[in-house]
């Protein structure tokens, strides 16, 4: 999206406090950080927020997809010296067996790059929690671990008019939250699907179970081309639905607090993987890793 808006993170380092206590602040208050991870549901606008902090930094910042960064055995000249800004984490772990050997791979080039300031992106559902940070803590003492914030009331009418050319954005958001869909204008990515499926019907659904359907046909895709040619795992939507839909089922039936892909979870308020009924793992994985979770 052209024209984007300044977002906000979380420090995650502050979860368990109470919510008054909890700070919100303006990512760019963290260009001065040694390091940190910003985390993000797909979609979130993580790429968008790296792309323009590292713009913000000039010269001495360096925006670089993960993917093209592990083209690199040996340390180019030309990344020495610079802020790195590493996108896209959970794409090279994407496919991969051991989601730590991407990682790893990030590490050793750090090192040969002698420990450059950097920031990388990563889908919170791909990144390893403590073990990762541990990682990288090996490389800088102090790593800080960001939750990209959703889109702020201000955010979205803004995006809506020079972003994605919606004449009325006041009135768009208050159609969406008539029909319960104001999850979806928190997210860029399901922001825009929303505006875009409504002006290819020239104007929304009738009702709030057309809404519905539409928006959770377009959550089912996977949107980015990366994680879908690395997954080898090309569901239709309709299937990617009746998985969700099946886990959510149990979900509310189960009155757990959600979902671990380990087959032992160290805490008996999520259920595991092997105890989901759904037999098929990728159908699994790619149902709780869509933006219908």
């Amino acid at each position: 999206m052209s024209k984007p808006v300044a977002r906000t993170c979380t420090d995650l380092s502050a979860v368990g406090a109470a919510d008054e206590d909890v700070v919100r602040r303006p990512l760019s208050e963290y260009r001065t950080a040694q390091a940190y991870v910003l985390l993000g549901d797909p979609g979130s606008g993580k790429t968008t927020a790296l792309r323009l902090e590292s713009e913000a930094q000039g010269g001495d910042a360096l925006f670089v997809p993960a993917r093209d960064l592990l083209l690199h055995n040996q340390a180019p000249e030309g990344l020495r010296g610079k802020t790195l800004f590493i996108d896209g984490l959970d794409e090279v772990r994407a496919g991969n067996a051991d989601h730590r050997t991407p990682l790893d791979a990030i590490r050793s080039l750090l090192i040969k790059l002698g420990r450059p300031r950097f920031r990388i992106s990563c889908r919170e559902a791909d990144w390893l929690g403590e073990n990762d940070r541990e990682a990288l803590t090996y490389i800088v003492p102090t790593v800080s671990v960001l939750r990209l914030e959703p889109l702020t009331e201000a955010d979205i009418p803004t995006i809506l008019r020079n972003c994605l050319g919606v004449s009325e954005p006041e009135k768009f958001v208050k159609q969406a939250k008539r029909f319960g869909m104001e999850g979806l204008l928190e997210n860029p990515q399901s922001l825009e699907l929303l505006a875009r499926a409504v002006d290819q019907r020239n104007g929304w659904p009738d009702t709030r179970q057309q809404v519905f359907e539409l928006a959770c046909r377009g959550l089912a895709r996977e949107s980015n081309r990366e994680h879908e040619l690395a997954s080898q795992n090309l569901r239709a939507a309709e299937s990617v639905i009746d998985c969700a839909g099946r886990l959510c089922a149990l979900l509310l039936l189960s009155d757990k607090a959600g979902y671990s892909l380990d087959r032992n979870p160290d805490s008996g308020d999520f259920i595991p993987r092997d105890r989901c009924g759904v037999a098929d793992r990728k159908s699994l994985l790619t149902a709780v890793s869509s933006k219908l979770f």
